[in-house]
């Protein structure tokens, strides 16, 4: 409920785009910051609500929202406009025959089959460093950007019986908290940054995007589609989902915690470098698993290995990052804290290109 957003970073570059956060004179919260999309959900969402896809860069989810205004009248919008290709996005699948799917407006190979049991964030890092298929062990988390590109926003459980994926791919069933068949959320190796810690990941709801909706006369909960199928939300990397029986935020999100697993891996290096075959967010070089140091250390977990270190991090803006700056893991400043001064330098920040946010 702040009003204060000077210590606040949006999910997008806001200095080149213009970016608002929701206004308290029209009514709005300052995470109220929703930009629609043309997609609209094949199903509905909340209590049968028509429903469209947006992008958040507020909180950095993408959701399905009502096109309905619970207070009334047409739900507003922020817009960002585009022009250009009208081939982004659009999928080149081919069956390999050997357990894996290549998409070639992307140069990316996956696994056909998902890991068939869910996981923590931790487990599935290490899942995806001793994973071999097909010939290869260079398997990898995909990042949030990279996952959301198999997202099929013409299915979903409700419409087609299945997940919101093409069926060249094997999607396993899952049973819901509500007793009803459903589809999993799976990991990013994106980790979703808060303004005070770097304890979640991303991940998308290939199934429907549940929630515990609170009913504001009865007060009584409702587990109900909240956000769609093909939804980015996060959840705690590790811990008890128990702890979290009815949610967790306004809209009561599911918090599972043991999310399932895809595993990726580029073509070859020119699809990194160059980019997919049609206009698209081209495959990102795996940056993001910690890396053992000289003195065998375990390196810095995800929120520290990408760009922009020090201009998150340096508060004053002295080139020096001390430890009362350092908003990660306390580990983690003392494993890039190289010379032991209790000062982190730009010759110390970790480097190396972001792995993507939504």
């Amino acid at each position: 409920m702040s009003t204060d957003t000077s210590n606040l970073k949006p999910f997008i570059d806001d200095s080149i785009f213009k970016f608002t956060y929701g206004k308290e004179e029209d009514g709005d919260r300052i995470i109220d910051s929703q930009f629609a999309t043309s997609t609209k959900y094949v199903s509905t969402t909340m209590n049968g609500n028509e429903t469209l896809f947006g992008v958040n860069f507020a909180d950095g989810r993408i959701k399905g929202y009502g096109i309905e205004n619970p207070r009334g009248g047409k739900k507003t919008f922020y817009v960002l406009y585009v022009r250009g290709s009208t081939d982004y996005g659009i999928n080149q699948f081919e069956d390999n025959g050997d357990g894996t799917i290549t998409d070639e407006a992307t140069g990316l190979v996956w696994m056909k089959a998902d890991s068939g049991k869910g996981m923590d964030w931790p487990t599935a890092l290490d899942y995806a460093e001793n994973f071999k298929l097909a010939g290869t062990d260079d398997w990898r988390l995909p990042n949030a950007k990279e996952l959301q590109s198999i997202i099929d926003y013409t299915r979903s459980p409700d419409t087609t019986g299945s997940a919101a994926i093409d069926p060249i791919f094997d999607a396993t069933e899952i049973q819901n908290e509500g007793g009803e068949k459903d589809f999993a959320q799976y990991w990013t190796s994106s980790t979703h940054i808060g303004s005070r810690s770097s304890n979640a990941a991303v991940y998308f709801a290939f199934g429907r995007a549940l929630g515990f909706m609170t009913d504001r006369r009865t007060g009584e909960k409702t587990l109900m589609d909240v956000h769609g199928a093909g939804s980015q939300r996060s959840d705690p990397k590790v811990g008890d989902a128990s702890q979290f029986s009815t949610g967790r935020g306004p809209q009561g999100d599911v918090i599972r915690i043991d999310n399932r697993v895809r595993l990726v891996h580029a073509t070859n290096e020119a699809a990194v470098e160059s980019g997919p075959k049609v206009e698209k967010q081209r495959s990102v070089p795996r940056t993001d698993r910690p890396q053992g140091g000289a003195d065998g250390k375990r390196g810095p977990s995800t929120s520290l290995r990408t760009g922009g270190f020090m201009k998150n991090e340096d508060s004053n803006g002295d080139g020096k990052v001390p430890r009362k700056e350092f908003r990660g893991p306390i580990e983690n400043f003392d494993y890039l804290d190289r010379n032991g001064d209790d000062v982190i330098t730009e010759d110390e920040a970790p480097t190396g290109p972001p792995p993507g946010r939504n």
